[in-house]
């Protein structure tokens, strides 16, 4: 009996939204691997890099050859899309098991029996139930009740078989199989590289530094984060999967170091790894020391590239100026730190406030050693004061002009499997948006934001994010995307007149566009621009092309919105 083929569909953005980067969707290759091991034909379909419309591309693959199972990844921020593609596969490949994975999926089997024309659901990582379906399709066994997985009952409802979640053993050898050697990397860098005009710029400086950027390649080490913030969906996802708590496991310094030599060796382009854990250093840490030690040894030994550099996404609590120093010298050259907000009384809300007093004392130490912070903020919360709004504001402003990246969203999504979309409390206060998935009659009522409690802070929220998305408009002729550190400047100057006429001044509005121009050096007239730009936005911008040779490659997702999922198909 042949081998059973496995097509992998990873998430689809065609929108490409400021938090997502073009890079290959790491958990479907990493599933993808597993499965070749066990002597399956495995292949990955990126919607968001292929030849041609991704629906046209993906027809090709479908009618290739007859596929036993299709899995799509699904998240919330891409539903819609990734439906469109599950719908286009059952039309063209009738007779292959069509299977739902993902966040969106472990989190809401009923919504994608209904929405989608599945066959089952895959609840958490789809390691273990995938290499029991490929099992199972090679014995001529039943493919139900399989554990792991979400099936239709005859009653019309569906049936969950919970899994545990992998064990450090397990999971480092799923990490190992990923199949880096055979990821199309310089297709993606080809594109970013053409995209963003890299050649274009000025100086070998310049153009050495977007290129740290896009040469980048991902490497997760971790199952999940367990920290539980209220607005996050990651936290819980393994948990849902299992039905109980599940248990932390992560990669070693001494296999963290053997990747690195793995993807340098697949890739010998690469400039930067991104590691793609949701928390890569814990407060009770004993991992990160002996890594940096062992870097900087592979890197004396030409085990390593010397310049490799390196962005993780950290605990702002978890680091000590002795961790901050040793992973500047291993080549961390960005951190990220999801401070959330700068309001004590949000962070707790957010379940954070044990980070508050270590912010401004980390974000100065790693400025001092060189280390570029990246900040993720959400502005507002359901319970957020105008105080608590004009704190964060400020606090922003004060730390982009120090040097440090920032992220900005205005108010909390509300992401399946949060506990704050699961809270009756915030109901009142959640927005729903009509969605449609194209080609078919499917729609659906999708919960969009979570917005504050209190009328005025509700209404001046929505009138800044009302000045931002009037600005976005002006600019959209002549630049597609604008990177974070300038979509957050954005933000800061259509809140300064809001704000002001609430008694909260924030900063000055000319002082703001001199910050906007000057993070513009590719304008071809800087000075018009500047007396064009208005007060409640920043518009009239001289020259997409130079916008677009800003935009941050590398530093445009440091970690995936709560709604990305772990592991696709999974």
């Amino acid at each position: 009996m042949r081998s059973p083929r496995i097509l992998l569909i990873g998430p689809y953005d065609p929108l490409c939204g400021e938090y997502t980067f073009l890079a290959p969707p790491l958990g479907v290759w990493r599933l993808a691997g597993v499965l070749e091991s066990a002597g399956a034909e495995a292949k990955v379909f990126d919607p968001n890099c292929c030849a041609g419309p991704p629906g046209r591309a993906l027809e090709r693959e479908l009618l290739a050859c007859p596929w036993d199972v299709i899995g799509v990844s699904t998240t919330g921020m891409t539903l819609r899309f990734d439906l469109e593609l599950a719908h286009l596969a059952r039309r063209l490949a009738p007779r292959a098991l069509l299977v739902a994975g993902g966040m969106e999926a472990t989190f809401g089997p009923e919504l994608m029996f209904r929405l989608g024309p599945f066959d089952c659901v895959v609840l958490g990582e789809g390691e273990r139930p995938m290499l029991e379906l490929v099992a199972r399709l090679r014995s001529g066994a039943s493919l139900r009740g399989i554990t792991g997985t979400a099936e239709r009952a005859a009653d019309g409802g569906y049936v969950r078989m919970p899994q545990r979640a992998l064990d450090r053993t397990e999971l480092r050898d799923a990490i190992f199989r990923t199949p880096y050697e055979k990821m199309p990397y310089s297709s993606y860098w080809d594109r970013l590289e053409d995209a963003y005009r890299v050649g274009a710029l000025p100086t070998k400086a310049a153009r050495e530094a977007r290129l740290a950027e896009v040469r980048s390649v991902r490497l997760i080490t971790l199952n999940y984060c367990p920290m539980g913030c209220t607005f996050c969906s990651s936290t819980n996802f393994l948990h849902e999967a299992q039905g109980s708590v599940a248990s932390i496991a992560r990669l070693d310094a001494e296999e963290c170091v053997q990747m690195l030599q793995r993807i340098v060796s697949a890739h010998p382009r690469v400039r930067t790894v991104i590691f793609q854990d949701d928390i890569f250093v814990f407060t009770k840490d004993r991992r990160i020391l002996p890594l940096c030690e062992a870097i900087i040894a592979a890197k004396d030994t030409g085990a390593l590239p010397r310049e490799l550099q390196f962005i993780s996404t950290n605990r702002i609590d978890a680091m000590s100026p002795e961790r901050l120093a040793a992973m500047r010298q291993a080549g961390f050259r960005v951190l990220g730190f999801g401070i959330e907000n700068f309001s004590h009384n949000v962070l707790s809300e957010f379940n954070k406030a044990h980070i508050y007093s270590h912010i401004r004392p980390t974000l100065t130490t790693a400025l001092e050693l060189g280390i570029t912070p990246f900040l993720d903020l959400i502005l507002s919360s359901p319970r957020a004061t105008l105080a608590d709004i004009a704190a964060t504001l400020r606090e922003a402003y004060h730390w982009l002009r120090q040097g440090c990246e920032v992220g900005m969203y205005p108010y909390v999504i509300p992401f399946s499997g949060a506990a704050m979309s699961a809270d009756p409390a915030l109901r009142p206060f959640t927005v729903y948006e009509r969605r449609q998935v194209a080609g078919t009659q499917v729609a659906w009522d999708q919960p969009s934001k979570i917005l504050p409690m209190d009328p005025a802070v509700r209404e001046t929220i929505l009138r800044i994010e009302r000045d931002f998305e009037e600005s976005l408009l002006q600019l959209q002729p002549r630049a597609a995307h604008l990177p974070s550190r300038l979509r957050s400047l954005l933000w800061i100057q259509c809140s300064v007149q809001a704000m002001a006429e609430q008694g909260l001044p924030i900063a000055d509005a000319e002082e703001v566009r001199s910050e906007f121009t000057a993070r513009l050096p590719q304008l071809a007239d800087a000075e018009p621009v500047r007396s064009e730009l208005p007060a409640a936005g920043l518009a009239q911008l001289a020259d997409a092309q130079a916008v677009r040779s800003e935009l941050p490659a590398g530093l445009a997702q440091l970690r995936p919105p709560a709604a990305v999922p772990r592991v696709a198909t999974a």
